[in-house]
């Protein structure tokens, strides 16, 4: 994974002396101390839905993806047509979907083939799972 400057503070920030963070670093440490708010209130159109998936880090998930893809011409990291954030209407859809946030995802060609709604944790999780294949959470697979 890549992390910001301010995602190693944070990490930093969380430890006594520098041997125990040295000790203790590895990627989930990292991103465990740089967890984002499920629940923020924003007015649910398009342009917020953007920075709602800034807040939750989801944007930032899919950013290395896309350098990974660009800098190892297209051997590692995912890949997508459209992986696009739309807001969740109400607490039932969230329930009913398995979600704590309020947001979801519209993957078309996912892995190349896969298209559906996916909820964050499923997107987090093959964003950050090498070897996981989106289809494996369900949606359509092209034939």
């Amino acid at each position: 994974m890549i992390f910001t400057v301010e995602d190693i503070k944070n990490y930093l920030l969380t430890k006594n002396n520098l041997e125990e963070a040295i000790n203790d670093l590895t990627d989930d440490a990292i991103v465990n101390c740089n967890q984002y708010p499920k629940s923020v209130h924003f007015e649910k159109n398009e342009k917020n839905a953007n920075k709602y998936e800034e807040q939750i880090g989801l944007s930032k998930l899919k950013q290395e993806q896309i350098r990974l893809r660009r800098n190892t011409n297209g051997t590692k990291g995912k890949s997508w047509l459209a992986l696009s954030p739309k807001w969740i209407d109400n607490e039932d859809r969230k329930r009913d979907i398995g979600t704590e946030y309020e947001i979801q995802y519209w993957v078309n060609y996912g892995d190349g083939d896969t298209y559906g709604w996916f909820t964050v944790e499923q997107i987090t999780k093959w964003l950050t799972t090498p070897e996981l294949k989106l289809c494996s959470f369900g949606g359509r697979v092209e034939k």
